[in-house]
């Protein structure tokens, strides 16, 4: 039995078998129904949007035909060939008004053909960039054609074929439309090109007829790579068709799962290098048989709510009893010792519930004893506490062995026993765990003046605080291990200068610096310590969080204050050989609570 099972209340595990009882029949009931009807309904929803794609195709294969009657016309027709061809061998030293009279010529041959179809831009280009175009070329040269990188293609399109050349910038401006869908074909008689004409489809009228499908629904026209060429929204042009990969190798469809759901998708060759690419969602092209299935569904699932409703009051009826009696153990483990399930009854659980509540008052009294018993024990332990020194007689005493030596003239050591009386008494104090940074300076200068009186050496303590940081409150005895760490590491127990910096950072954060002038570190010594200061073994996350004179390292100062501050503590740690070592600990300015 799993795990999770085995976790169960008994409530629960019978109202899981109960629903598995009544839900796995039907869930297997409609998996094989779907499973003997879905390559049926496939194929059904397939051929109704085949049926519809086949009409659109039709129209677009209209217009692909209008681009390649209206190129054959102009290379075959035999009252424009004479004006092309005299129009291609004009040069600086023919006629203006005869290469005029063969423009007028060419396009109103032309215009008796361009005009019934209403939407195509027809260019003709000659080798001696003569051209006659049925477009205003006031802000366009149709010479420019010369330069388009695919023009190399057209001069090696071979007999009377037609380069397709796709979605090109409008270049005429007497429609707004942004692209043109352009073909291309070389004027060649007897293996000698004479020159070019260039078809741009307007393709308004095939965005409109793709506008009339859904939003969930796309129609569009891609070339060989896959890039779009029309589709109803215009921005999309030029992109990759994002299912390029997944459509048929011939004509035909496939399917294609988009965020959870089929797809079809239809593709017909229009072009010998363009494709109609037709994508519907499978549900709702299949939505009359969805639609009786689901019916199917709620029929089953209706009747399946009206037994589990009916099954799970007979068990929560049976069951309560227990719950009942759980509800009362979870309360006892909180602490409320007095409750009671009061269950009664003949049966096995009525007895559970009477043995229960006797064995409680059973443990309650036990309790009450062992309570009286440790405030017996309590009680002894005060008194042999308050038999001990009472700190403030020694800090009492301190004081007054400080006025004798003072009395004497000795200011210089008494000054020292006030050092010292006033340390001790911060360390022994532990009900202030938060003080001003300014008496946590001040502690520090009787620390190191206690340092230089022990060992003689002289280290001077620089203080530079911000005014405006002196009152904010900082955890005890924060700065004393760094001092130490200093002295001992930086210093190696020689004179030299440590320095106490703060500021208040732009996020507002307190920022505290401690800086010495000692020997430094290597780079990958520093580098050494800053590994360890990110691992920091489990004995230094769990030591005493209680600072003591003896220093409790690095390791701790930081612990500390990531217990307190979390991740709006960071520090960081700088060093160089002969440099000295500064140390940079940063944390808001509220006063947290350990743990």
């Amino acid at each position: 039995m799993p795990g999770w099972l085995r976790r169960l209340s008994l409530r629960n595990k019978l109202v899981l078998t109960i629903l598995v009882c009544l839900v796995l029949p039907s869930l297997v009931s409609m998996n094989v129904s779907s499973l003997f009807t879905r390559d049926a309904v496939r194929s059904q929803v397939t051929d109704s949007s085949r049926e519809s794609m086949r009409i659109v195709s039709q129209i677009v294969d209209t217009q692909m035909k209008n681009m390649i009657y209206v190129m054959n016309f102009i290379q075959f027709d035999e009252e424009l060939q004479p004006s092309i061809r005299e129009l291609g061998r004009a040069n600086e030293g023919t006629d203006k008004g005869d290469v005029l009279q063969y423009k007028q010529t060419i396009a109103k041959r032309m215009s008796t053909v361009i005009d019934s179809f209403g939407n195509l831009n027809v260019t003709v280009l000659l080798p001696n960039h003569e051209y006659v175009a049925s477009y205003t070329t006031f802000s366009f040269n149709p010479t420019d054609f010369l330069k388009k990188d695919w023009f190399s293609a057209v001069e090696q399109v071979s007999g009377y074929n037609v380069k397709w050349i796709g979605a090109e910038p409008n270049y005429s401006k007497s429609t707004n439309q942004p692209y043109l869908l352009s073909a291309a074909k070389p004027l060649r008689k007897n293996d000698t090109t004479y020159g070019y004409v260039i078809v741009g489809l307007e393709p308004k009228s095939l965005q409109d007829l793709f506008s009339q499908y859904h939003n969930n629904e796309s129609m569009v026209i891609i070339d060989e790579q896959g890039r779009i060429l029309v589709d109803k929204d215009s921005t999309t042009i030029g992109t990759i068709f994002p299912y390029y990969d997944q459509l048929p190798k011939e004509d035909g469809s496939s399917f294609v799962k988009v965020e959870g759901e089929d797809y079809i998708l239809l593709s017909s060759h229009v072009t010998s290098e363009w494709q109609l690419v037709n994508m519907s969602p499978y549900k709702t092209a299949a939505q009359k048989i969805e639609s009786f299935r689901k019916t199917d569904f709620l029929i089953q699932l209706f009747f399946l709510i009206l037994f589990a409703v009916i099954l799970l009051y007979m068990v929560r009826t049976l069951t309560k009893p227990i719950a009942r009696l759980v509800q009362t153990v979870v309360r006892i483990e909180s602490g409320q010792l007095g409750e009671r399930s009061n269950i009664s009854g003949v049966d096995e659980v009525g007895r559970l519930g009477y043995v229960f509540d006797r064995m409680i008052d059973r443990i309650e009294l036990m309790l009450e004893e062992n309570r009286r018993e440790q405030e017996l024990k309590r009680m002894a332990e005060l008194a042999m506490l308050q038999a001990q020194i009472n700190p403030h007689f020694l800090f009492n005493v301190l004081n007054s062995i400080r006025l004798k030596i003072m009395m004497k003239g000795d200011s210089e050591n008494a000054e020292l026993i006030s050092s010292l009386s006033s340390l001790l008494r911060m360390t022994i104090n532990r009900n202030n765990e938060y003080i001003p940074l300014h008496e946590e300076i001040e502690i520090n200068e009787h620390y190191v003046r206690l340092l230089n009186s022990r060992h003689g050496d002289r280290v001077n303590l620089r203080i530079t605080a911000a005014s405006d940081t002196l009152l904010i409150e900082v955890p005890r005895l924060l700065l004393q291990p760094l001092i130490e760490n200093a002295y001992i590491h930086g210093l190696k127990s020689k004179p030299g200068e440590i320095t106490i910096a703060s500021r208040i950072c732009e996020d507002g954060r307190l920022q505290l610096e401690v800086r010495d002038s000692g020997v430094g570190m290597t780079e990958e010594r520093l580098e050494d310590l800053r590994k360890h200061l990110v691992n920091v073994p489990a004995q230094h996350r769990h030591a005493s969080r209680s600072p003591s004179l003896s220093g409790i390292g690095l390791n701790n100062v930081l612990e500390r204050l990531r217990i307190i501050y979390s991740h709006r503590f960071d520090y960081e740690i700088a060093s160089g050989p002969d440099q000295g070592t500064i140390i940079v600990l940063r944390f808001p300015q509220q006063v947290g609570k350990e743990g």
